[in-house]
């Protein structure tokens, strides 16, 4: 059986051991340890040291599978929210729509009530047929606007509506974050 003279990864001790094993624990400190060979050339590494480069790797390739997919998840979240804030959009212009129908609407009775009960001023008019037409351009002015101003819109509370959509989002982000990292740290 051939035996090598290697020293100990961690505390630089002399070692012995058979050309055929590739894994083994240094007796004076306990450190489990790999053989390893190239070019001819035989050294000791720790093991820890090893699964460690082993464990980088495969990170890097779990983060570099995972940037697509968190990407098209990123989009998909986006555009979903986009379709939520359009659609808020629409209820509260349709809202706004349905004011401004209503004050028109307003405004047309009261032109309506004027050609059916107010004549028009006389060269002749007494006090009487003057006030009734002030009292009318007040009505004719005053109900549009109050209708306008009484109509409500929706209480629409975008945050809520988009709130659990954005913390989809910020929880993609966090992850695009730390995978680029591990993209940006570890070497290729």
């Amino acid at each position: 059986m051939q035996l090598l003279t290697l020293s100990c990864a961690n505390c630089s001790a002399p070692l012995e051991v058979r050309a055929d094993l590739e894994r083994f624990t240094c007796s004076y400190c306990g450190t489990a340890q790999i053989v390893e060979r190239s070019g001819g050339v035989v050294c000791t590494r720790k093991l820890e040291a090893a699964i460690n480069a082993v464990q980088r790797g495969t990170d890097r390739t779990a983060a570099e599978l995972a940037m697509p997919r968190l990407t098209r998840e990123l989009d998909e979240l986006m555009s979903q929210r986009a379709q939520i804030v359009h659609r808020v959009q629409l209820r509260v212009e349709h809202a706004k729509t349905g004011r401004h129908t209503m004050a028109i609407i307003a405004t047309f009775v009261v032109v309506i009530l004027w050609a059916i009960f107010v004549s028009p001023i006389e060269p002749k008019s007494t006090l009487g047929e003057i006030l009734k037409i002030v009292v009318f351009w007040i009505v004719a002015i005053g109900t549009p606007a109050l209708v306008y101003r009484e109509t409500k819109l929706p209480k629409i509370d975008l945050v809520q509506e988009t709130e659990h959509l954005d913390e989809k989002i910020d929880r993609v982000r966090e992850h695009i974050k730390a995978n680029r990292r591990i993209l940006d740290t570890l070497p290729t």
